[in-house]
């Protein structure tokens, strides 16, 4: 499901750090939260907290820097999750 045109807005606006760094690429590629949850071990709210500039704290960085490299280099979403799939050992 695409990210509402307010999510959109707020995560272009939002202080550019880790966690809103790994948001503007979910959003540009359309990678849904509940993917990026479920590849963290994170809430869906943590990670939108994430997307709005809120800290990623130490446990999450590495995951999320991973996380963060495949969605630079995919084209699509579908890429990036068989992509995630395979690095964290998930079931799609």
């Amino acid at each position: 499901m695409p990210y509402s045109v307010k999510t959109i807005y707020t995560v272009s606006k939002g202080p550019r750090n880790l966690g809103n760094r790994l948001g503007r690429l979910a959003v540009h590629i359309d990678f849904s939260v509940l993917r990026i949850a479920h590849a963290t071990g994170a809430t869906r709210q943590t990670v939108y907290n994430w997307f709005l500039g809120g800290e990623v704290l130490n446990p999450y960085q590495p995951i999320v820097e991973k996380l963060i490299r495949i969605l630079q280099d995919a084209t699509t979403a579908e890429s990036a999750w068989k992509k995630v799939c395979l690095e964290f050992n998930l079931h799609p």
